[in-house]
């Protein structure tokens, strides 16, 4: 832990890291107060805070133009051949192969790595894919993402093809890559299943993929997680997680964010928090 500390530019001992935390949080206190007067959207009734709506801004009258316009540019392409010019680009297949560590024997590789990306990343199984394509069959697919594919090196084509979509302008335009949003999308599953769970909150069996995604509209990382499973147990793995070049120092999370470990380092957002009692640190 000292080193850890020492490492982090973090006080090595409680006394020292528990002042260093009370100034931290008595300066944005008195940030908070100080902004209040010009605060439209939080207002003191009764002693209890009120949130108003934001209120949305005028459209550009240009806007539906420029719509219009990059429409008009953008040419329809279906997934296969977005996989395949990206796979010719920066070759994310190359770190797919046999998990016994051999050189992968088998006709056309790359070919079949992506028919199996296709397969399991559009959620179609490997029968469908099969009876879709018409070309393959559907054990070769399976076949392939049993014994060729990992999460491991999944991970690694993942961060690879996220460094490469660093180095566009583009994306720098919607955001800084500064900060990340992070949430779950519940996916149906078997009922026979180790993370499938019948949640009242969901209406039915599945499961949640929780998913960090940049302010640059790209997602960093993932879990697959059951429903009852509190989100913010996951919200901080992509500090140890992400390997990529993005770094973001900043997460936005909804209520199943909060714990009290979360919110001594995230500060996410707070359930019910018009009922809490807050006061500055002494």
């Amino acid at each position: 832990m000292h080193t850890f500390c020492e490492q982090a530019g973090l006080p090595t001992t409680a006394q020292a890291f528990k002042e260093q935390v009370y100034k931290q949080l008595e300066q944005v206190a008195r940030k908070v107060d100080a902004s209040l007067s010009k605060n439209k959207a939080v207002t003191i009734r009764n002693g209890e805070p009120f949130i108003t709506k934001v209120k949305k801004k005028k459209a550009s009258p240009l806007l539906k133009a420029i719509r219009k316009r990059i429409e008009e540019k953008m040419v329809p392409i279906n997934v296969l051949d977005l996989l395949a010019d990206t796979e010719y680009w920066l070759n994310w297949t190359r770190f797919f192969g046999p998990i016994s560590g051999h050189d992968a024997k088998i006709d056309n590789p790359s070919e079949r790595y992506i028919t199996t990306a296709f397969c399991y990343g559009c959620n179609l199984g490997s029968t469908q894919t099969a009876r879709s394509l018409g070309n393959i069959d559907r054990k070769h697919i399976s076949w392939i993402n049993e014994r060729h594919i990992t999460k491991e090196n999944i991970q690694k084509a993942i961060e690879w093809i996220i460094n490469a979509y660093n180095k566009f302008h583009l994306p720098k335009y919607w955001g800084s890559g500064a900060s990340a949003s992070a949430d779950g999308t519940k996916w149906d599953l078997y009922e026979q299943n180790l993370l499938s769970e019948n949640h009242i909150r969901y209406g039915g069996y599945g499961g949640l993929g929780y998913y960090h995604v940049l302010d640059t509209y790209i997602a960093l990382f993932s879990h697959f997680i059951p429903c009852g499973v509190w989100k913010g147990v996951y919200i901080l793995d992509i500090l140890m997680k992400n390997q990529s070049d993005i770094q973001p120092d900043t997460l936005h999370s909804d209520t199943q964010g909060q714990n009290a470990p979360v919110f001594g380092l995230a500060l996410p957002r707070i359930r019910n928090w018009k009922n809490l009692k807050c006061a500055t640190p002494k």
